[in-house]
């Protein structure tokens, strides 16, 4: 099975309908690390880092060690390794090298380095296998070539951090090592103040004696970065936004650090400024002119300086044989390591042959040496790690065995699309066993992108525990038993899970284990780990697949309890002011059955609908576990989308009508509405236009069909969106490549290319028109996953595979 994988899948990318391919990377399945070959550092900016990889990139920076879900999310605890021949470049573009002879597969990554070569065509090439908490690489040199009297034939080994100030790189050439550590991270790890110097007790106690929490509290759905509190200001009134600063950042012990965001300007500002002066006031300009909304700072004694960074990924590399030299090179600069540091171990020109061995630990570097030893001993060589690699692999895919057909029999698929470019599609499926081969290798590729996420961050210790780091834990300390990350649950809740409960249960097990962890550790579930929580994305999605699990009753030592306690506390626990974990807007959602467009939360209609799912999730676990009150309560909650259900409400002067609107505190809809218009006319839609989340009530399907006005009338509208030219407008979103890759790969308003719509063809069934759904279902798989489109858009965290 694993033979048939294609590992680099391929999917779109930007509003250009550029392809991105996602390389995925060596490693076992759910496995810590993955290995990726870096392609590019074409990345001036931050956002732009996370694209390092595309399979058209004709040269190689280096292997990354890596543990990036999404290039919307990007990487932590990653790092380069990478061989060369010659002399030591210490910039960029001069490291890199044009390859070829590339082979990727699932077990194994092989390429040959161009500007390594012999005359003779022998060159520089790498064999990379990863396992669970490391990898083994075997570099095999061009001959030695002693009458080449002007080449440097020095043969080298390196590895490079990004950041100078943070990370550290040891060397040694007589035992062969090199180790050290990365903090690289984007958000997601635990960080502490220490008091700055000159700082005293007195200060904090004057600051206390004004506390005053009196501010509302405005938070935007999916931002990422570092704990914030956004409230409305002044941004003309810097005392004022000081004054602010004062009160909140005394009423909330853990609040640390602010900012104001001001209109235009920029700049910074770090005297303490004003009459309430604990803070020091930070202004950046927004990018749009908008009046700013955000104020921040650091309450007096706890400056930037300050900060500590409770998070390290260590490794421990070895080569066999040892080295003759060994250094380091301070400020290696490219776009993607702004000032990094690399250590080397050089081999003399005879040696024809070096093994790699690496392994990493973000607890400790004797636990990174322990799993040196367990995973990748010296008496193993390359290729027993590889088919090692490959036969885990297997076992992963075979839980699927597929029986190709021995005729021609089958039918082709006819579906007219007149509405699309006046175009009759056919999908040919009368030569049933080429069409099945097809089907194969799809079916597996995506199994095994489905099988690298959530990854486990546990190790195992010197004794044999499994243990890990806490991304959760203010110290960043270690505890006992599983963790995952690297799973958005706004996106896997569909379909990752589901999956797992049902060819995986074992690993699925673990990873609620993991989950819960993670609720014991921080107080709350998260809901976007990467490692840690990192607030983005609507709503809390991940109490749907923890409620899944208390209704399957599948995971061995669950406390369904527990888990139950777990979703009830996101479901009537309002969220701390600033927080990333629980429900933004609760109290609203609980006053009115529904966010308001004129409150204070964000993506009102897409939350609320999101809410209620989570609620009758929620309600099934109560009814189990005979909580018979929170049932009926939460029952009722998740019917409350038929307060925001208009089915009066169309897309003009043509359709079926029948949209979810956004409806005000006063019980009214706003009187503008576009079901065009992508994240509504003013934020109330998450990734999508009102049309994706017309039949957006996945719990009560018929129910639904009757607000229609009956099931006839929503298979109509099914069928319509199905079929209806593929419109969209720029609303409060703005133009983002979804657009683009709906109107470019998918049909009619149906856009699978991301996850709000990845219900919808099964709301047929619901409505009583199951054999049109089944038609389109077909439809997706065959045009939708295939070898030509690869993904029709984000593949985010296995969800788009699954």
């Amino acid at each position: 099975h694993v033979d048939v994988v294609l590992r680099v899948h391929r999917s779109s990318r930007d509003q250009g309908g550029e392809k991105q391919g996602r390389a995925n990377g060596e490693g076992r399945p759910w496995a810590m690390n993955l290995w990726a070959p870096q392609t590019n550092n074409y990345a001036p900016n931050a956002a732009g880092k996370a694209w390092w990889f595309h399979p058209d990139d004709r040269e190689l920076y280096g292997i990354r060690c890596t543990h990036q879900p999404s290039p919307w999310i990007n990487d932590y605890g990653n790092f380069l390794i990478n061989s060369e021949i010659g002399p030591m470049w210490e910039q960029y573009p001069d490291k890199a090298s044009s390859f070829h002879s590339v082979s990727y597969r699932p077990y194994q990554y092989d390429v040959q380095l161009d500007a390594h070569c012999d005359g003779l065509g022998n060159c520089l090439t790498i064999n990379l296998t990863g396992t669970e908490h490391g990898a083994i690489l075997k570099i095999t040199f061009p001959p030695y070539d002693k009458d080449a009297t002007g080449w440097d034939q020095t043969r080298r080994v390196w590895l490079m951090v990004g950041d100078n100030s943070t990370d550290a790189i040891d060397v040694n050439a007589d035992a062969g090592t090199i180790t050290g550590w990365t903090q690289a991270n984007n958000g997601g790890v635990p960080k502490s103040h220490e008091p700055a110097p000159g700082a005293s007790a007195a200060d904090d106690d004057a600051d206390d004696d004004q506390c005053e929490s009196t501010m509302t509290v405005k938070k935007s759905v999916g931002y990422s970065g570092n704990d914030v509190y956004r409230f409305q200001v002044n941004d003309t009134d810097p005392d004022g936004a000081a004054k602010v600063c004062l009160q909140q950042c005394c009423a909330d012990e853990r609040c640390k650090a602010w900012t104001i965001d001001l209109p235009s300007g920029g700049g910074d500002r770090f005297n303490c400024s004003g009459a309430f002066p604990c803070c020091w006031i930070k202004s950046v300009a927004e990018d749009n002119g908008a009046r700013g909304s955000h104020v921040s700072g650091y309450k007096k004694g706890f400056g930037p300086q300050t900060l500590v960074t409770h998070f390290h990924h260590y490794f421990h590399l070895e080569t066999t044989p040892k080295a003759s030299k060994a250094g380091i090179k301070q400020k290696v600069s490219d776009h993607l390591f702004d000032s990094g540091i690399l250590g080397y171990l050089e081999f003399a020109p005879e040696v024809s042959e070096v093994t790699v061995r690496i392994a990493t630990s973000f607890i400790s570097p004797d636990m990174a040496k322990v799993a040196l030893a367990r995973e990748l001993p010296a008496n193993k060589s390359f290729e027993q790690v590889a088919m090692d690699s490959k036969k885990r692999w297997n076992e992963v895919l075979s839980t699927i065995d597929v029986t190709l057909p021995s005729d021609d029999s089958g039918d082709d698929l006819e579906i007219d699309l007149s509405a699309k470019e006046g175009v009759h599609v056919s999908t040919k499926r009368s030569q049933a066993s080429e069409y099945a081969e097809a089907r194969k290798k799809t079916l597996y590729s995506s199994m095994y992108r489905a099988s690298l996420f959530p990854r486990s961050l546990a190790e195992i210790d010197g004794d044999g525990h499994v243990v890990h780091y806490s991304a959760y834990d203010e110290q960043g300390r270690t505890f006992p038993g599983e963790i995952a990350a690297d799973s958005g649950f706004w996106d896997a809740y569909r379909t990752v899970y589901q999956l797992g409960a049902l060819i995986h249960p074992e690993q699925y097990a673990k990873m609620i284990q993991g989950w819960m962890n993670a609720y014991r550790e921080q107080g709350w579930l998260p809901g976007w780990p990467s490692p840690g929580e990192r607030g983005a994305m609507a709503a809390t999605m991940q109490d749907c697949v923890v409620a899944d699990a208390i209704v399957r009753d599948m995971v061995p030592g669950l406390d369904l309890n527990e888990a139950y306690k777990a979703i009830a506390k996101d479901a009537f626990t309002v969220q701390p002011p600033g927080a990333k974990k629980g429900r933004e807007g609760l109290d609203e959602y609980l006053k009115y059955g529904y966010l308001a467009a004129d409150g204070k939360a964000s993506d009102q209609v897409a939350a609320s609908l999101n809410f209620m799912l989570c609620d009758y999730s929620i309600s099934l676990a109560a009814a189990k576990l005979g909580r018979d009150d929170d049932a009926k309560a939460l029952a009722q909650r998740a019917a409350n989308w038929r307060k925001l259900f208009d089915r009066t409400a169309t897309g003009g002067s043509h359709g079926v009508p029948g949209f979810f609107r956004p409806k005000l505190m006063n019980g009214t809809f706003e009187s503008s509405f576009d079901v065009y218009a992508w994240g509504g006319l003013n934020h109330e839609y998450t990734e999508a236009a009102p049309y994706q989340y017309r039949f957006y009530v996945p719990h009560d399907p018929e129910g639904l069909a009757e607000a229609y006005g009956g099931g006839d009338v929503m298979c109509k509208a099914l069928e319509e969106m199905m079929t209806t030219a593929p419109t969209y407008h720029l609303g409060s979103w703005g133009l983002h490549h979804e657009q683009v890759e709906m109107v470019e790969f998918c049909f009619g308003q149906y856009e699978h290319n991301n996850q709000p719509v990845h219900h919808v063809l099964y709301m047929f069934k619901g409505a009583g028109c199951p054999a049109q759904g089944q038609k389109w279902l077909r439809y997706a798989q065959d045009n939708l996953y295939n070898e030509r489109v690869g993904y029709s858009g984000d593949e985010d965290n296995g969800e788009m595979s699954s």
